[in-house]
């Protein structure tokens, strides 16, 4: 399998005892072997940022809100500078306070652009740009002007490339590989073709000239250049046919290695196209924010390479219908080898789109909920869709969501996989429909129409579903218009041709329907049995009639932990490992995202590894937190919160070793006793306040 390079970082405990089971875990788990055929799969394990994303101390500059009015006068200008000003590994740090913004922020290559915190410091948009917040300079490869012939070395696995033209091309810039599209499986036709047709996706390549005609592909950073022969990273995904015309395009990245951290975005319905956009980044992030609304799509990717967004909150829109915006996080133009990890979704339209060729990407460990039409609004929104032509080895993992839907809407895509997600297959949803207003969640309402937990449509080919759970306790009680009378029939299978129900009957599956997948009954033309047939089905349970499938030609029952991660990462602290699968009791169990979610600790106890915990330390008489020092147990007392408290514990250098909700009702401390002597910070949050303390471990 192909794997992009580098390594990522993800911190480990301290635990003496709980290391070892973990190293133990871990030699167990190396030699569970993947029932994916490794033609159909590639290796995710180093998506996102080499390392993780850098932990930057030094600070360049503190802007304090009250220079602008604490948002009374733009903030735009003095932001900029100082970020254009902004010696390279620095921070721009913008204190706690409102800062008003009637343009754009340009954050710079290897500049962090950091708040005091999502709650603290926050970015509120009165502007109509393109979007509030942009990553270096925008880039978008011209594909006719700079694109050469791939002349060898165009096998799957390939890491070397030979190229009939390497004028300025470096190590360090990036390729755009591509080739015409092979009829056998891709397609740019819009709904299947015939009676569904939605038309062609002419854009579904850029738009810049090959007309939809290079939809599939992906993008490489080159490493070496020796004459006409180029070394790639990843190596590539499929065989490039020379038949297919197979071609480079070169370009430079707009920006490298630029980050936004710890604070909030705040829409206000001004005309923005997006709260945050990457295009032609590298190694660029967003992690720790809280994107509040979004005039257009939350965040848009393109013609990136491996950029990670983590540790967010993602909720609520101005629309809510399709069109040019879908209130979501998209994945687009070839955008390869990005991870999207331990975020959260709510009140959208969609959650995460990939759309025209994103390949090699990994959407892991988020929860979404309460997507909604606002001209439709009993129906079954996509949290994850596939939805222009070509988005091909794309790894959703431990994901909890209310649909998996890769639509044909806009043409085809293939050899994505989902592994040990639960999809649910309904949400609740809630008033304000449109603006912006209080959720209203104590008179919300079940999705009944188009209920399908996993809708896989017609030019969707060789997908993966391997130990994932299907549909829901919730799923099997839907009413009929929510009428609470007459529960809706759970079908575990639904497969064109045959009668799909609209708002009578939910679904587990279903599988090869055209048109979208939405409204199609089984009178497309363009329905088929393909993807049903081409889908690899493996140890997922369906709460329909509480069964696991398993496929009958593979005797591989035994599931690797996850396919991406080597050990159970630090966030999920005492979160059950792995969540969801055949091998697992009750099969399904809320990821860290959803346990978040539930508490009303958005997005504060997503971080893995809150920014400089050293130096924010934080004392508040409203949480005692003792004995100091202590040799087995730390308790909490003195405080009546009105929601649940999160308290996480680090090592002196930044490290969560231990992650714990405590409800004061029946739960008040926390076990120390295998933490190694020293110095340790606790960090206490709920959704009124937050503290940091030190705290001595001694024997």
């Amino acid at each position: 399998m192909m794997r992009c390079s580098g390594k990522n970082n993800y911190n480990h405990t301290m635990k003496k005892i709980i290391l070892v089971l973990i190293v133990a875990a871990n030699y167990l788990s190396a030699q569970i072997v993947s029932p994916i055929d490794t033609n159909r799969s590639i290796d995710w394990t180093n998506a996102g940022i080499p390392g993780g994303i850098p932990n930057r101390i030094v600070l360049y500059t503190t802007i304090n809100p009250g220079t602008y009015g604490n948002g009374s006068s733009d903030a735009t200008t003095g932001i900029q500078t100082a970020l254009n000003n902004c010696p390279a590994n620095q921070v721009v740090y913008l204190s706690a306070g409102i800062y008003r913004i009637n343009g754009s922020i340009q954050v710079p290559a290897n500049v962090t652009l950091r708040g005091a915190g999502p709650q603290k410091t926050i970015l509120k948009g009165y502007g109509s740009d393109q979007a509030l917040i942009t990553f270096g300079t925008v880039v978008t490869p011209l594909e006719i002007y700079n694109s050469v012939q791939i002349t060898g070395g165009t096998n799957r696995g390939s890491s070397t490339i030979s190229l009939s033209n390497t004028s300025g091309i470096s190590v360090g810039s990036y390729l755009m590989i591509t080739e015409l599209n092979d009829s056998s499986f891709v397609s740019i036709d819009g709904g299947g073709g015939g009676n569904c047709d939605q038309g062609n996706c002419t854009w579904c390549d850029g738009g810049q000239g090959w007309k939809g005609t290079r939809a599939l592909g992906q993008i490489v950073e080159v490493t070496s250049v020796n004459g006409k022969s180029v070394g790639i990273s990843p190596s590539l995904y499929l065989n490039y046919k020379s038949i297919l015309s197979p071609m480079a395009t070169t370009f430079t990245a707009g920006a490298k290695y630029a980050g936004v951290e710890d604070l909030q975005v705040y829409a206000d319905s001004t005309g923005y196209g997006m709260n945050f956009f990457m295009s032609g980044c590298a190694y660029c992030w967003i992690k720790g924010v809280e994107s509040n609304y979004a005039d257009g799509d939350h965040a848009d990717v393109y013609y990136s390479y491996r950029c990670e967004i983590r540790d967010s909150y993602f909720h609520d829109a101005y629309l809510h219908t399709p069109g040019t915006y879908d209130s979501d996080i998209l994945l687009a133009e070839k955008t390869s080898c990005c991870l999207l990890e331990n975020n959260q979704f709510w009140r959208l339209h969609t959650s995460i789109m990939l759309n025209w060729g994103p390949a090699g990407n990994v959407i892991a460990y988020n929860y979404s909920s309460g997507n909604f039409d606002i001209n439709a609004q009993n129906v079954t929104m996509m949290d994850f869709s596939m939805h222009g032509a070509h988005p091909m080895f794309n790894l959703y993992e431990g994901n909890i969501a209310t649909s998996f839907h890769p639509d044909d809407i806009w043409g085809s895509s293939s050899d994505n996989t989902a592994f040990r997600n639960w999809f649910k297959g309904t949400t609740k949803i809630c008033n304000p429909m449109s603006g912006r207003g209080t959720a209203d969640t104590a008179n919300s309402w079940w999705a009944c129409q188009a209920n399908r937990a996993v809708c896989i449509d017609a030019w969707s080919r060789r997908y993966n579903l391997v130990g994932n759970a299907v549909g829901s306790t919730d799923l099997l009680k839907v009413t009929y218009y929510n009428n609470g009378t007459r529960i809706l029939p759970m079908v575990p299978t639904i497969v064109s041709r045959g009668v799909r129900a609209y708002d009578d009957t939910t679904y587990g599956y279903s599988f090869g329907y055209a048109g979208g997948g939405a409204g199609d009954n089984g009178s497309c033309s363009g329905d088929t049995t393909i993807p049903l047939t081409t889908a690899f089905i493996q140890g997922n349970y369906n709460y329909a009639d509480n069964s696991v499938t398993w496929d009958p030609s593979n005797s591989n029952h035994s599931l690797p932990v996850s396919l991406y991660l080597s050990t159970k990462p630090s966030w999920f602290a005492n979160t059950v490992w792995p969540l969801i699968g055949p091998d697992v009791k009750g099969y399904a169990n809320k990821n860290p995202a959803e346990v978040c979610f539930e508490n009303g600790l958005m997005p504060t106890c997503l971080q893995s590894n809150p920014t400089s915990i050293q130096n924010n330390q934080t004392m508040d008489n409203r949480v005692k937190v003792y004995p100091n020092p202590t040799r087995d147990r730390i308790y909490f007392d003195g405080y009546s919160p009105s929601s649940p408290l999160l308290v996480s514990i680090y090592t002196s250098n930044g490290k969560l070793i231990a992650k714990k909700i405590l409800d004061f009702q029946s739960d008040r401390s926390i076990d120390v006793s295998d933490f190694v002597p020293g110095l340790y910070f606790v960090q206490v949050v709920n959704k009124d306040f937050s503290m940091t303390q030190k705290i001595e471990v001694a024997r």
